[in-house]
């Protein structure tokens, strides 16, 4: 039994459930729901469509974004993959270099345009450089990538490959806020690769 889209929206849930949370299969008599993490939750045997939309629903509840992200959205104007790992490099730069303002300075290389310079907002909200202050200046060179340096360090800071491929795969405009809050889950390692040094 699959619960499709179409069958969500008649009942009326469209705002975070769809096709990537209410994936149901059966296994045996067992009934198996993969929540929006990804994570398989197991119910009774030989459910109603009934029953099993109950369950579902219980999986869009816990749809409240975290504060850092409702701040993201609140600044960027919308919730999208760039912004929410903008965020998340932001704070991998400042738990090895700090917050104190003008301490060191950042170069992102995403260039002026969107969607890779929406990673820049999210710097900007996790770190405390900004471009207004001069501490971000962007390079138009196309990439997911940031360097870090203060006197005598540098960190270099790039999106892994499979979590870019991740976002051209399964990024859905129409129900944006899915994969930003499947990256927020996820560990600085699983989305980045990190390279530091020492600046003479």
């Amino acid at each position: 039994m699959c619960l499709s889209t179409a069958y969500l929206e008649r009942k009326g849930r469209r705002e975070v459930i769809m096709e990537e949370v209410a994936k149901v299969g059966l296994r045996g008599d067992e009934v198996v729901l993969e929540d929006l993490f990804g994570k398989s939750i197991r119910t009774g045997a030989r459910l109603s469509e009934v029953d099993l939309m109950e369950h579902v629903l219980v999986l869009e509840e816990p749809h409240e974004l975290p504060e850092a992200l409702r701040k993201a959205k609140e600044f960027h104007g919308h919730l999208g993959p760039m912004v929410t790992l903008g965020l998340r490099m932001g704070r991998v730069i400042s738990e090895r270099m700090g917050s104190e303002p003008f301490s060191y300075r950042i170069t992102a290389f995403t260039g002026p345009k969107p969607p890779l310079s929406c990673l820049v907002d999210g710097l900007q909200l996790s770190t405390p450089c900004t471009v207004g202050n001069g501490g971000i200046r962007i390079e138009d060179r196309g990439e997911l990538r940031a360097v870090a340096e203060m006197e005598g360090r540098r960190l270099e800071v790039s999106v892994k490959e499979e979590i870019r491929d991740k976002v051209a795969k399964e990024y859905d405009p129409e129900h944006e806020e899915v994969l930003p809050l499947k990256l927020w889950a996820m560990s600085d390692e699983e989305l980045f690769d990190l390279e530091e040094s020492v600046l003479v």
